[in-house]
C-alpha cells in the first residue's frame, strides 16, 4: 500500500462529496449523542432516493463507514461497519469495535452509494460526530504523521486494531517518501491477513462478530504476523 497523505484523501473526500450532491440529496444519517463501544447501536440511515429516481439505475446499495479524525487532521472514513445495504434499508446495526479508537474520540458514520460490481463508491456523506465510549485504542505514529492505515472498502472496523499494529510495526517513519519501501511491503502482507483473518465472512451483514473471540483473534494475528 502506498503511503497517501490523510489530508489529501480527505480533500479527494470532499471534492467527491461535492460532486455528488448535485445528483442527490445527502442521506439523512442519525446518530446518538454517544455510542457504547463493543455494543450493539441502532442506526437510523435514509437515502432519500425517490421510487422512480434514475439513481436506482446507476446504484444497488450503500456501504457504511466508520470515520475517524486523527489529532491534527481531517475525518475520514476508515473501516466499513456494514457492507451492503439495500437503498431502501432504514434501519442498519452496528457494533464499534473497542480497539478502533482511543476512549472519547469523537467519531461520525459515513456512507457511500455502490453500483454492482464497483470497487469503490460514489462519494461520501456523513453524520454528525458523536463520542465514542469505551473504547481503548492507541494512535499508530503513522496516523499521527497524517497517513491512512487502511483501505476503508476492504478493512472492516474488526480488522482495523490489527491493520494499526501491523503499520505501528513496520512504519519508518518516511513522511516525505511516496512509499515506505519494503517495510510497506511487508505491512500490506500482514494488513492482508487481519483482513482474511478477521473481516466478517459473507458481504450484506453488518459487523456482529462475537466480542471476546474477535479480541483473540486479534491478538493472535496481529502478534502473529508482525514477527514475519
Amino acid at each position: 500500500m502506498a503511503v497517501i497523505s490523510f489530508f489529501l484523501r480527505v480533500a479527494i473526500f470532499n471534492l467527491l462529496m461535492a460532486c455528488s450532491t448535485s445528483v442527490h440529496a445527502s442521506p439523512a444519517i442519525i446518530v446518538p449523542w454517544n455510542i457504547t463501544a463493543d455494543q450493539r447501536e441502532d442506526l437510523t440511515i435514509k437515502q432519500r432516493i425517490d421510487a422512480n429516481s434514475d439513481l436506482r439505475k446507476k446504484f444497488s446499495f450503500y456501504r457504511v463507514y466508520l470515520a475517524l479524525e486523527p489529532p491534527g487532521w481531517g475525518t475520514g472514513p476508515v473501516c466499513w461497519l456494514a457492507y451492503k445495504e439495500s437503498l431502501d434499508t432504514t434501519q442498519v446495526n452496528i457494533t464499534i469495535p473497542a480497539d478502533v479508537a482511543p476512549d472519547k474520540s469523537r467519531i461520525r458514520i459515513s456512507t457511500s452509494l455502490f453500483k454492482n460490481g464497483a470497487s469503490r463508491g460514489n462519494g461520501y456523506s456523513y453524520s454528525s460526530r458523536t463520542t465514542l465510549l469505551g473504547a481503548n485504542g492507541t494512535w499508530s505514529q503513522r496516523e499521527l504523521d497524517g497517513w491512512v492505515i487502511s483501505d476503508e472498502n476492504r478493512v472492516s472496523c474488526w480488522a482495523l486494531g490489527c491493520a494499526r499494529r501491523c503499520h505501528e510495526y513496520y512504519y519508518t517513519g518516511g513522511k516525505t517518501q511516496s512509499s515506505d519501501g519494503s517495510s510497506d511491503g511487508k505491512a500490506d502482507n500482514c494488513v492482508n491477513q487481519c483482513v482474511k483473518d478477521l473481516n466478517p465472512q459473507g458481504v450484506g451483514s453488518s459487523i456482529t462478530m462475537p466480542m471476546l473471540g474477535v479480541l483473540a483473534a486479534s491478538i493472535v494475528v496481529g502478534l502473529s504476523h508482525v514477527v514475519l
